[in-house]
């Protein structure tokens, strides 16, 4: 098993889109056309081919500009489904009518997450450039829910909305929503400033490190933003050995419309074209991704002592200096020059496991075991089982495609 492997994968399948957001990173806009701009269908299938070469039970993210705009979005969900990988969407939502969600849900889908600005619908449509536009998005989150699709809301943090980070919570509680995504942007596309201050995002780390403390039924998380790994550990928190906060180009990569491979979505340094090189090469070969993978940064990210838990984020110093191995300026932090932060092993299990079944688990990245160890748990309790064999986890994995 290769010690670099893709477990998500975000796509972007097309830049077409019908909003016009400020901060899209892609630069999407309804103008487009699909001419040279986007893979073909058999592309598209190919594509899905070549991640299975690299490894099924992975997470892959659907999304645009605005996926629905793909005429062949349920034969690419359908495919990617049959092929073992959780198959979600990323969508502005305006096009997730309650039909297009059940012709989803029939191909495999597994969940959705729909972007939500604010918990009131004025800015949300002045910010996405379309009048009604949270409405359709509530809309498509509420028929989402009643269909059995698992969803999601991904908010992007500016200094206009940071203030709401308490009232988004309570508003995805009242969607039942699982989860409530965070997002910091970076400098790239329509986005060409990063939208929150450096004072105002510690801040909105620190509300979002106490409000995933609290919250027991939702999951309250922070994306793009690798410093709050050292929140967490200057809070006390559990962190698994192994985490860290930026995956780009160990675990995690991009495939963007045109197909070319890059670290992350934030970062427009393509590392290869899949339409020139097999997937497998792409990944193991690349120069770049064995650079992100050494860690060796440099300017403050060189000298942190939580260099290895967080990373800085790659992105944001690329889009800002050119050098995706420079300081994240994003950061407040001043490095101590204490010893660099290692961590111990934290993975927690309430069961019994037999050797092979604890061997099976640290086959798991160590940021995702914690969540797959509760998954298995969960399922032996509803079953009145105590111990956990590899047999076990195999019948999970038939009732979870996907699952490892």
């Amino acid at each position: 098993m290769r010690e670099y492997t893709p477990y998500i994968v975000s796509w972007n399948l097309t830049k077409r889109c019908n909003l016009l957001c400020p901060h899209c990173y892609i630069d999407a806009n309804s103008e487009l056309t699909t001419k040279d701009s986007e893979l073909t269908t058999d592309e598209a299938l190919h594509v899905i081919d070549e991640l299975s070469s690299l490894n099924t039970p992975l997470m892959l993210i659907l999304t645009g500009g605005e996926p629905m705009l793909r005429k062949d979005i349920f034969k690419i969900v359908e495919y990617s489904s049959r092929a073992g990988f959780i198959t979600v969407l990323g969508s502005n939502g305006t096009l997730l009518t309650k039909e297009n969600l059940q012709m989803l849900k029939r191909a495999g889908l597994k969940g959705v997450g729909i972007s939500i600005d604010s918990v009131s619908n004025s800015y949300h449509d002045s910010f996405r450039g379309l009048q009604g536009a949270w409405e359709m998005s509530v809309s498509a989150l509420r028929h989402a829910r009643e269909l059995g699709i698992e969803t999601q809301i991904d908010v992007t943090l500016t200094d206009k909305n940071f203030h709401e980070i308490e009232g988004f919570i309570g508003f995805a509680s009242s969607m039942s929503v699982k989860a409530v995504n965070f997002f910091f942007l970076v400098c790239t596309g329509k986005a060409m400033k990063t939208d929150i201050t450096s004072y105002n995002y510690e801040e909105a780390l620190r509300k979002i490190v106490e409000l995933s403390k609290t919250e027991k039924w939702l999951m309250v998380k922070a994306r793009c933003a690798p410093h709050i790994y050292r929140l967490l550990y200057e809070g006390g928190y559990d962190i698994p050995e192994g985490t860290r906060g930026c995956l780009a180009g160990r675990h995690y990569m991009r495939i963007a419309p045109e197909g070319n491979i890059t670290p992350c979505p934030y970062m427009d340094m393509s590392v290869g074209n899949i339409k020139e090189k097999s997937l497998l090469s792409i990944w193991d070969e690349s120069l770049y991704l064995k650079q992100l993978r050494e860690g060796r940064y440099s300017g403050r990210c060189g000298r942190c002592e939580y260099a290895e838990i967080c990373g800085g984020c790659r992105a944001r110093a690329y889009s800002e200096s050119g050098d995706f191995m420079a300081e994240d300026s994003l950061c407040l932090y001043t490095p101590t020059g204490k010893a660099a932060v290692s961590l111990g092993d934290t993975t927690r299990s309430e069961l019994m496991w037999d050797e092979d079944a604890k061997k099976r688990i640290l086959k798991v990245p160590a940021f995702m075991q914690n969540m797959v160890i509760k998954i298995i748990e969960a399922k032996a309790k509803e079953k009145g089982i105590s111990f956990i064999t590899q047999e076990f986890i195999d019948e999970v994995k038939k009732l979870r495609p996907g699952a490892h």
